[in-house]
């Protein structure tokens, strides 16, 4: 599965809980399920990214603000996206490691706002967060479980 995931560039977009992530079926779909946590805040987003070397994305976070992009492959794989909210924000994001155990990619992204997030995609993020280093966990503004149950 190395959709290289980087459709999760997308910024999540479907309402917290991974069934109510239904649209994205990857048996049958070039999509991926994206978690995405603004590290000052805690506020969370999920939703999901399509296509294998560009497509768009959604993401949505328990408040109903709604954040909607595209993204692409850059150079060397690297997972470039651009999105705007429904609250104004807008931002750019990278994914820059690909970690292949669980088919999860990781990257960083910064708001207009100035807020930092992190994000994760993948079809098996549940495996990446069992795998997280207890420093990284310890570092992360919201938790694994939160960002996988909503």
């Amino acid at each position: 599965m190395f959709r290289f995931v980087m459709p999760a560039l997308a910024l999540c977009a479907v309402p917290v809980g991974a069934e109510e992530v239904q649209f994205c079926d990857p048996a049958t779909m070039n999509c991926s399920p994206l978690v995405v946590c603004i590290e000052a805040t805690g506020e969370m987003m999920r939703g999901a990214s399509f296509g294998l070397d560009a497509g768009p994305f959604f993401a949505q976070s328990r408040d109903g603000v709604l954040c909607e992009g595209s993204w692409r492959r850059g150079l060397f794989g690297v997972g470039l996206a651009e999105f705007t909210c429904s609250d104004g924000r807008s931002g750019q994001s990278a994914f820059t490691w690909f970690e292949p155990e669980s088919g999860t990619a990781v990257g960083k992204g910064s708001f207009s706002t100035g807020e930092v997030a992190r994000f994760w995609a993948g079809n098996n993020l549940e495996r990446y967060f069992r795998k997280v280093a207890p420093e990284e966990r310890q570092r992360m503004a919201c938790s694994p479980e939160e960002m996988l149950i909503g």
